[in-house]
């Protein structure tokens, strides 16, 4: 069995605020024992050749992926080539899909309510044919779990394997949820492991300490992001 996580970002993220880079996460996960990994920058394919040897010389196999925003939504995807930053509406993935049968299509975080520009929601009905798996995430407590049980009921009504991730932001959100998948250690076999449901997931529920420590991070990056947003200079000024 192969620990793995599948939804991860880095500092290479240009969506987002993140204080360490592929290398320094890598370092990270090998720490914790991870078998398999993958960064999922938003609309960033952040894989390369050196950054696969880098994991590879931690024990690590390093999984392509990107978390894409397709019609305005989030959608992982594993396994796609870099020409895969093109795809941004549900019509261009049912494409690259046919012409990449080599790919995987997560549902990430389909029902959070705090992602809710974001979040798939209705689009993943509508869309389900598209997608072969659906988020277990990390972000929950003891006594609320609503959203992830929103998305198993979804994952058992059309059959989709459940897979734990821990969407991590920031590095205490590593281990906290994460799958254990029966397969060999190379993509191939990772991808069938996950195609043919061979995935056990391992999760713990946050601390109210950690839950609450989450949120404020989330608001804070939004409001920092506002602003940076707000006062940064336009890209073609007035001559």
């Amino acid at each position: 069995m192969l620990k793995a996580d599948l939804h991860t970002h880095t500092s290479e993220d240009n969506r987002d605020m993140i204080s360490y880079c592929a290398r320094e996460l890598i370092d990270a996960a090998a720490e914790k024992m991870f078998d398999v990994l993958a960064i999922t920058n938003h609309d960033t394919f952040t894989y390369t050749p050196e950054l696969a040897e880098h994991a590879a010389a931690k024990g690590i196999l390093l999984v392509p992926g990107i978390e894409s925003t397709i019609e305005g939504r989030h959608v992982i995807i594993l396994n796609p080539q870099a020409d895969i930053e093109a795809v941004r509406t549900f019509k261009d993935l049912e494409e690259y899909r046919e012409k990449h049968p080599e790919i995987f299509v997560i549902a990430p975080h389909p029902y959070y309510p705090h992602l809710r520009k974001f979040s798939l929601k209705s689009e993943l009905l509508k869309n389900i044919d598209l997608f072969d798996g659906i988020e277990y995430c990390h972000y929950y407590t003891n006594l609320f779990d609503r959203f992830n049980s929103m998305a198993r009921k979804v994952a058992e009504q059309y059959e989709k394997p459940l897979i734990g991730t821990s969407d991590s932001h920031h590095l205490f959100q590593l281990d906290k949820t994460y799958s254990m998948l029966d397969a060999e250690k190379n993509i191939g076999s990772i991808v069938s492991a996950l195609k043919n449901n061979r995935i056990r997931i391992v999760s713990r529920p946050l601390s109210f300490f950690i839950y609450s420590k989450t949120i404020v991070f989330i608001f804070v990056k939004f409001f920092i992001k506002r602003i940076f947003f707000y006062f940064r200079p336009p890209k073609h000024g007035l001559k």
